[in-house]
């Protein structure tokens, strides 16, 4: 069965990493893009952007005109923002984690940073089980009403 196959994987071969170094060419050093382009790439608000500056997770490296740039920096960040709220996660636990990932974080950010990583790791593998647990459940019901309708039962 392919499909009950899919399920066995490991969750990890299907993360994509933005900071990945493999076959995809860096982009060319200094690229900006617009706010109005980052908002578009990551389906998000110009307003959340605005949001996550004004909080420090991302940092706007300058204005052209009166457009708000960015660099591919701060698209990792992003990335990793959006990543973080799509698991649950909370603004106020991200910006631990990107402060002690700045090249100028202080050994205690850095620390806290850890820290706090390896809390959310643990958190969010619970969660993992649970959901897990839940699909399990979820299938065998699905087959338990699955054999109702073949005793018989009717059909879609």
């Amino acid at each position: 069965m392919a499909s009950d196959n899919r399920n066995d994987r490991d969750d990890e071969s299907e993360v994509v990493w933005v900071d990945d170094t493999g076959p995809v060419p860096a982009p060319p050093e200094g690229t900006l893009l617009s706010i109005g382009n980052v908002a578009k790439m990551f389906n998000v608000s110009r307003l959340a952007l605005r949001n996550y500056e004004v909080r420090g997770l991302i940092k706007r490296r300058h204005r052209v005109g009166n457009t708000r740039v960015y660099g591919w920096a701060d698209c990792d960040r992003i990335a990793f923002i959006i990543k973080g709220r799509k698991a649950g996660l909370s603004l106020s636990e991200i910006g631990p984690i990107l402060k002690a990932v700045d090249e100028d974080a202080s050994a205690d950010s850095v620390k806290e940073g850890r820290t706090l990583c390896l809390d959310l790791i643990d958190r969010l593998d619970r969660r993992r089980q649970a959901l897990r647990d839940a699909l399990a459940e979820l299938r065998h019901l699905h087959t338990l009403l699955s054999s109702k309708l073949g005793r018989g039962g009717e059909t879609d």
